[in-house]
């Protein structure tokens, strides 16, 4: 408190002027607008103290002793107290100066790249003012394991590779002493064996998730190894290795400086009746094997559990993805049969009706779906023939596929009875349709009509930010509220996400990470058909907003590379006006109504507001200008950080508007009938430019002060 109250006395009568105690320690400079200053003391005499300024085109350096000032391009640095222990000076600025900073001299940071089990790759970046010409070394539990000479400007990096892999690393400069320890917390797999799969031979697919790599790949069975093959991997690379041995059990084992391994065993076949045909007494029959193993047995028809086929027993052999066809001989007039298929380790029967005719229906005729998603039918399709499948009335944009299994088609030879399944894949923008409006269309099967129904609505649903737990517990919506801040995050463009309707003024504004990160994001506002009907402009680095007025509307975001954010849709208020409205429970538990109000004319007075409601409400205020403050904003968060809250039928408060002011939150907590009422009050204290003798004056009186800051500063030790 005593070293406090100094600095407030100096800024309360600063008047335009900046006055400011900076602690600088021996090892950092202080850059004050585009001067640097360093300071140095004698080893053994700590006064007078060394002040070293330096700008673009002049330098200084002068003994100053305790209280001691010196002027240095229109900023006057006034010697404070020197603290022996740490060597860290206090000095006393003032006068016009727009900002400054403290770095270290020398100083890196070290962050982690990629870490897998065989290497791990990490960044060195020179963080401090000077530029670093040293031998770096890392150290793994104590040990050296790596050194090199390393030359970084400030800011540059380089990159380092150090295999094998550790846990814990200590980065150090040798000649400067610093250093930096990072750990490891988990290793991902160099290579991995992504697939196993066997035909007449065994194929194993490798992926390489990092450098080139040499792998050495042994195929073993009951421990002994059969094969062996040495491949090389590219970087990301993934590369089939092929052994021609024909076996169904066993391990892959790969090394590649990590050993790792694989057992596999493939399943019996799988025996499907793709068609038959009947002509007079000759039935054909067509067979596949949908399975990972051949298939070595025979095949039989029968009716009633008696062989009335011609041979009694056929043999075959189909392997994996192949067909076989067989013939028999049977009764003209024959209708229902069995067809049996046997192995000495597996068999499966196929009933067949020859004579039915075609029939098709939709098990599920409607559907909803999202934009960027997928939806699916199934159609069921009864009796025997070949049945083609067709699409009416749909939208070019949605894309129509036909699955029998895991197979496309667009006919079929129907056995019995089929189910299809019918898979539309919708794009992400409504293109031919509109959203939450049903599109009538229908499937053809061969004659038959099936009218089927598709409603679209708006993508999936953000994350609500911040701690609103009233909005995340077991809640789900087709739509994003107003009112509510979300996350966003992209990878160049999101699709669009669609809105609940919403009548009067409104503000999309978007803010968050991107803008720490220096990363430029835009806010498109598109209508429920897709089109784009506006788009932010705001430069790099500051939060975007788009001000609108149309009900239904959809948001998407677009920037650089992967990005993420807060994205809020809000009421607007450009002026000021008293509002009314009812406050109802919202879907998700809560209500809530937000208003962003335009503070640009009320830059350096003060915002008056009263609230009235016929039950109790919560009022929040925030400040919402800076980026920092728009993050603060969490309307339903326990956790309050904003400029004012208060609670109850009758709330009333004011809020000094800076003069820098661009936007003010106000949000209301609750259910209830509201009025809201605003004005202006007087005004604030304004922070300008020196352009009169008065405010000379001023500076005068400061010098004056801060002679008294030091004497105080000397009697209070």
């Amino acid at each position: 408190m005593r070293k406090a109250l100094p600095l407030f006395m100096l800024l309360l009568f600063a008047g335009n002027a900046f006055a400011l105690s900076v602690e600088l320690g021996i090892d950092e400079v202080l850059i004050v607008d585009n001067t640097v200053v360093t300071f140095d003391v004698p080893q053994n005499n700590p006064s007078p103290i060394f002040l070293l300024l330096e700008s673009e085109n002049t330098s200084l350096i002068k003994g100053l002793h305790f209280g001691e000032s010196v002027l240095f391009n229109g900023v006057n640095y006034t010697v404070g107290s020197l603290y022996l222990d740490t060597l860290t000076l206090r000095l006393h600025l003032s006068g016009n100066y727009s900002s400054f900073r403290v770095l270290k001299k020398r100083d890196f940071e070290v962050s982690l790249v990629e870490s897998f089990d065989a290497y791990i790759k990490v960044k060195v970046k020179n963080t401090g003012y000077y530029e670093i010409s040293d031998a770096l070394m890392v150290l793994a539990q104590g040990v050296g394991i790596v050194e090199q000479p390393v030359v970084l400007k400030p800011g540059e990096s380089l990159t380092l590779k150090i295999s094998p892999s550790y846990n814990q690393l200590t980065f150090m400069l040798k000649e400067a002493k610093l250093s930096k320890t990072i750990t490891v917390t988990s290793l991902k797999e160099l290579v991995t064996i992504e697939k196993i799969w066997r035909d007449e031979k065994l194929h194993v697919l490798l992926k390489n998730h990092g450098d080139p790599v040499g792998v050495t790949v042994k195929l073993l069975v009951s421990g002994m190894t059969l094969d062996k093959k040495e491949v090389y991997l590219n970087s990301k690379e993934e590369r089939e290795v092929v052994f021609d041995i024909d076996v169904t059990q066993g391990t892959v084992l790969i090394d590649y400086g990590v050993v790792k391994q694989e057992s596999f065993y493939f399943e019996m076949p799988k025996i499907s009746l793709v068609k038959v045909e009947k002509e007079g007494g000759k039935l054909g029959v067509w067979l596949r094997n949908d399975g990972k193993a051949s298939f070595l047995g025979k095949v039989a028809v029968y009716q009633n559990s008696a062989i009335v086929g011609e041979p009694y027993f056929a043999d075959v052999t189909i392997n994996p993805n192949e067909e076989a066809y067989l013939e028999f001989k049977v009764p003209e007039d024959v209708q229902i049969l069995t067809i049996g298929v046997t192995s000495g380790s597996y068999s499966v029967t196929f009933p067949l009706f020859l004579k039915a005719e075609l029939t098709a229906k939709a098990v599920n005729s409607y559907a909803k779906g999202i934009l960027g998603g997928s939806v699916s039918y199934v159609i069921t399709v009864v009796g025997n023939g070949k049945a083609e499948f067709g699409i009416r009335g749909l939208p070019d944009s949605i894309k129509a596929y036909f699955y029998y299994g895991d197979t496309q088609v667009r006919e079929l030879d129907v056995s019995q009875n089929a189910q299809i399944t019918l898979l539309l894949k919708i794009p992400n923008l409504p293109q031919g349709f509109m959203l939450n409006e049903p599109i009538d269309f229908s499937v053809t099967v061969n004659d038959i009509e099936i009218p089927l129904k598709l409603e679209v609505g708006g993508m999936g649903i953000l994350p609500v930010y911040g701690d609103n737990w009233l909005a995340k517990v077991n809640y789900t919506s087709e739509h994003h509220h107003v009112g509510l801040p979300y996350r966003v995050m992209g990878n160049e463009i999101t699709p669009p996400f669609a809105f609940e309707p919403w009548d009067g003024e409104k503000i999309a504004v978007l803010y968050g990470r991107h803008i720490r990160q220096g990363k430029d994001l835009r806010i498109h506002l598109l209508d429920l058909s897709g089109k784009i009907i506006a788009s932010s402009t705001q430069e790099r680095g500051r939060s975007d907003y788009i001000v609108f007025t149309e009900g239904d509307f959809m948001v998407m975001v677009e920037g650089e590379g992967y990005f993420e954010g807060i994205l809020l849709v809000s009421d607007y208020l450009n002026g000021l006006r008293n509002v009314s409205f009812e406050l109802r429970r919202r879907e998700f538990g809560e209500g809530l109504r937000t208003f962003i109000i335009n503070a640009t004319s009320l830059r350096g007075q003060k915002l008056k507001f009263s609230l009235s409601s016929d039950r109790d409400v919560e009022l929040r205020v925030y400040y919402f200008t800076l980026n920092n403050e728009k993050e603060n904003f969490d309307p339903l968060s326990t956790n309050f950080k904003g400029a004012f809250k208060g609670k109850g039928k009758a709330i009333e408060g004011e809020l000094g508007i800076r003069s820098y002011e661009d936007f003010i939150a106000l949000a209301v907590i609750g259910e209830g009938n509201v009025t809201i009422n605003f004005e202006k009050a007087g005004r604030g204290a304004e922070v300008g430019e020196l352009k009169s003798r008065g405010a000379y004056l001023i500076i005068g009186a400061l010098v004056i002060l801060l002679a008294l800051v030091v004497y105080l500063e000397k009697k209070m030790g």
